[in-house]
């Protein structure tokens, strides 16, 4: 295999547990985190990376510095790379990132930029390419696209690209290092993947994405009690796949429904139903409350009898007893 062994993504933290594993497939054993902020918020993710065998650094920024910058903000763990892979942190795909390389090196290529087609492109960036699958344009977000060729947020670089970001500066990979690297005459080309991939940019393709890695079983479960412990369970009726974290109380007659996942600290009062929804850490649920299709953020308290559906509650937020909330 010779894929290189070091990968730089813009991490987005819940769904690190899927990136990891995919790229443990490929034998990718080093992963830097290019951070502009709450870099501390992100040390648990080492315990992560270490189940999946994968060695884990942190890059800091003091200031924004963009996505080209962050990866030049990254450079003293790059040290002795030829090349090496950047994924966007808000980017899932499975993507073959052995066939990417040897397209790559069978270009010869600068930079090879992952492309994948959408129906509605005018919120990505835009790629024209050539019949040799070079770029000739790197257009974001156009209002009247020319074609439905996108940049899927996954990059493989050669190390001298590094020498093209200025120190220090925010600078956007997509809008300035790529157009800029066209006008060079650097050979910059297009893999096209047809396989899976999602922008968890929005909530509800951030649902999706959670939900498509439960039914691909693709992730670590960092639980306090294994499935096999039936006493745990013994208060709760699962109809569908849950998937938890530690030290979580289950009040009796709680119904799961559908794909749940339940972070740190959770408490799910009596006769509570969660149905196809994500709870972040800290969450209180009341009895007889109902959460549906939701994503729940950290620290929330819903009391009793509340219904919720279809909505996205922010952090620290309370919901007094009997409130109903949705989104239809």
């Amino acid at each position: 295999m010779t894929t290189p062994k070091s990968f730089l993504p813009v991490v987005n933290k819940p769904l690190i547990y899927y990136q990891f594993y995919l790229l443990s497939k490929y034998g990718i054993d080093t992963v830097i985190l290019a951070i502009g902020q709450h870099c501390k918020t992100y040390k648990e993710v080492f315990s992560i990376a270490k189940k999946a065998g994968i060695k884990l650094y942190i890059s800091c920024e003091k200031n924004p510095l963009g996505t080209a910058g962050g990866i030049k903000n990254s450079r003293k763990f790059l040290k002795g790379e030829k090349e090496f892979f950047v994924f966007n942190g808000d980017i899932i795909s499975d993507c073959d990132l052995e066939e990417m390389l040897n397209f790559h090196k069978e270009k010869d290529a600068f930079a090879t930029i992952c492309t994948t087609t959408v129906d509605n492109p005018s919120a990505f960036g835009v790629i024209d390419i050539d019949g040799e699958k070079r770029i000739r344009a790197f257009i974001e977000k156009p209002l009247k696209p020319a074609s439905n060729i996108i940049n899927a947020g996954i990059y493989i670089l050669q190390s001298d690209i590094l020498n093209e970001i200025p120190d220090g500066k925010e600078t956007s990979i997509e809008k300035e290092t790529f157009p800029e690297l066209i006008n060079k005459g650097k050979g910059l080309y297009a893999f096209l993947h047809t396989g899976y991939w999602i922008d968890v940019g929005t909530i509800e393709n951030y649902k999706k994405a959670n939900f498509d890695a439960i039914k691909l079983k693709s992730y670590i479960e960092d639980s306090d009690e294994p499935p096999s412990n039936n006493n745990f369970y013994r208060n709760i009726c699962i109809q569908g796949s849950l998937i938890k974290g530690r030290n979580i109380v289950f009040g009796e007659g709680v119904e799961i429904r559908g794909n749940v996942i339940i972070g740190d600290g959770c408490y799910i009062g009596s006769k509570a139903i969660i149905q196809d929804s994500i709870l972040f850490e800290n969450v209180i649920i009341g009895e007889n409350s109902w959460v549906s299709q939701s994503i729940i953020g950290n620290s929330v308290f819903i009391e009793d009898n509340c219904e919720v559906k279809n909505c996205a509650i922010a952090d620290s937020s309370r919901l007094c007893r009997f409130s109903k909330i949705a989104n239809i």
